[in-house]
C-alpha cells in the first residue's frame, strides 16, 4: 500500500517528538514496521530520546519515587527524590552536605520521621560503634566464629 502525501506530512511532523508506537496509533492501517521503513526512507530522526520525559514526571529509583524537576539534560540535577522535595516544602532547603535519612528506624517512613544528616553522622549511626558495649562485643565474637568457619571450609575444599 503506498503512502499518501498527508500521511508522509503527518509522520514528518510528529517523529521528532513522539514514538513509532504513538504514530501507529496516528496512523490506522499502517504497522510499526512499515512506519519504520518509511522514516528510514526520508532518513528522519527523533530529536527527543526515547526515555525522555516531562517536568512533573515520576519513576522508581532504588526503591525512592523520584521526580522530574528540571530539563538540563543531567540526571542528577533533573531527578529528585519526592519526600526530599516535600519534606523542603514544609522544612525549606536541605542544609548543604546532608541527605534526608529515617530518624527512627523502626518507625514509618514519614515526613515527621525524616531529618537531614551529614554523611559522619549516618555512619556513626550505622556502625558498630554506636551500639553499646555489650553488643558491640557480641557482633565482634560472631565475626571472630564466622573467620573460623571460613578458614575451615576453605582448607577443607582444598
Amino acid at each position: 500500500m503506498e503512502w499518501t502525501e498527508p500521511e508522509i506530512e503527518l509522520v514528518r511532523q510528529l517523529l521528532p517528538t513522539v514514538s513509532v508506537k504513538v504514530l501507529k496509533q496516528q496512523l490506522p492501517g499502517r504497522s510499526e514496521k512499515a512506519i519504520r521503513k518509511l522514516v528510514a526512507r526520508l532518513g528522519l530522526k527523533r530529536q527527543v530520546p526515547m526515555n525522555w520525559r516531562p517536568i512533573g514526571a515520576e519513576r522508581m529509583n532504588r526503591g525512592h519515587l523520584i521526580r522530574k524537576i528540571t530539563d538540563t539534560g543531567q540526571p542528577k540535577k533533573d531527578w529528585k527524590r519526592v519526600e526530599v522535595i516535600e519534606w523542603e516544602a514544609v522544612n525549606g532547603p536541605m542544609p548543604p552536605g546532608t541527605h534526608l535519612m529515617v530518624k527512627n528506624p523502626s518507625l514509618p517512613r514519614t515526613l515527621d520521621n525524616l531529618a537531614p544528616f551529614s554523611s559522619r553522622e549516618h555512619w556513626a549511626r550505622v556502625t558498630v560503634q554506636s551500639l553499646p558495649p555489650e553488643l558491640r562485643q557480641i557482633l565482634q565474637l560472631k565475626g571472630q566464629i564466622t573467620q573460623a568457619i571460613n578458614r575451615r571450609k576453605k582448607e577443607e575444599a582444598q
